[in-house]
């Protein structure tokens, strides 16, 4: 999983979700972010646009990401979501509790 995520500081860190890294399962992935999270990063980017489904567990994995990075200040930004994961992410809820940015 070493390509799909990079950091451009100790503080934060971008993760680039594909189908295939997805349909590997989550458990490597949670543990990635768990690494990154307990290594300092307070900040974790989400690039969901090589994903084309977004399903409840791994909306799971980023509020926990979330609710950790939160008590350092930081939080998870979904980024270049398109308008199915940004519709997803409205209907939810989950609009008010990440930062979304649209796809560009």
């Amino acid at each position: 999983m070493p390509d799909s995520i990079h950091s451009s500081s100790p503080q934060k860190a971008i993760i680039s979700l594909s189908d295939g890294l997805l349909a590997d399962g989550l458990s490597a992935l949670r543990q990635s972010i768990r690494d990154l999270v307990m290594s300092g990063v307070a900040v974790v980017v989400i690039d969901v646009s090589d994903a084309r489904q977004i399903d409840s567990t791994l909306l799971g994995v980023l509020l926990d990401t979330h609710r950790i990075c939160r008590q350092r200040g930081g939080g998870v930004v979904v980024r270049h979501a398109d308008r199915r994961t940004a519709d997803l992410l409205h209907r939810t809820g989950l609009d008010r509790v990440f930062d979304v940015a649209d796809e560009s």
